[in-house]
């Protein structure tokens, strides 16, 4: 079996109905980031800006045009805040936890999104990208960063009871393919991810308001951090 890459990490934004306004409310991403081109997706119901690293995988700043739809999956999540992930391609194991893949796209790339089942929420496990036009099209080149950031090293997923840590686990274990929670990335990194019940104060609070799902991505640079307390 081929171990699962991330591909991308996803960050809401407050709603943008126009390019300069979305890049107005990713302004404060630019102490750390270099901010590279993303559009509007085929259903002009979204738009982006992307953060492009060396290692492959590039962060998502993504925000709603208008008042999003209702049966959206991250309609119900509030801005600013890291919301989910996705590995590259489809899943081969853990199959058992997915819908059916549905068609996307922005400008002239196209791809396949296989979200998980309800009962996995969002962001607890990832959902997946898979291309239909090359890669390239969608991903821009890395670009460097003030930060000095190529790559993502680790994520953490926070679930509410050691139960769902057990379960989420298990699931991650069978779509991995190992006991080992680490998957690749698209240049050949590799990114640890930790479910783990909330222990500290910001982690409850972040829990209480956000509910289960990925909490924080860390860097390998040291102490450049994204988390759903510091955002």
């Amino acid at each position: 079996m081929t171990i699962p890459k991330l591909d991308h990490i996803v960050i809401i934004l407050p709603q943008s109905a126009t390019e300069e306004a979305l890049l107005h409310e990713a302004k404060p991403f630019k102490k750390k980031f270099t901010l590279s081109k993303g559009g509007f997706h085929t259903d002009r119901k979204s738009q982006n800006v992307l953060i492009s690293l060396a290692d492959g995988v590039y962060l998502e700043l993504i925000a709603f045009t208008s008042t999003p739809p209702p049966e959206h999956r991250w309609a119900q999540r509030t801005p600013i805040k890291l919301i989910d992930f996705a590995f590259l391609g489809q899943p081969e194991n853990g199959k058992r936890a997915y819908n059916d893949g549905a068609k996307g796209g922005r400008g002239e790339c196209q791809w396949i999104v296989t979200a998980p089942k309800e009962e996995w929420g969002v962001g607890q496990i990832p959902f997946w990208c898979g291309d239909i036009t090359p890669r390239e099209l969608r991903v821009p080149k890395p670009k460097e960063h003030p930060s000095g950031v190529t790559g993502v090293k680790k994520i953490t997923v926070l679930v509410d009871s050691d139960g769902e840590v057990e379960r989420v686990t298990k699931i991650y274990q069978e779509i991995v393919g190992s006991e080992k929670l680490e998957v690749g990335t698209p240049e050949g990194g590799k990114v640890e991810i930790e479910v783990k019940e909330a222990e500290t104060q910001d982690e409850q609070i972040a829990l209480e308001a956000d509910g289960p799902g990925v909490y924080k991505v860390e860097f390998d640079v040291p102490g450049v951090v994204l988390s759903n307390s510091s955002l």
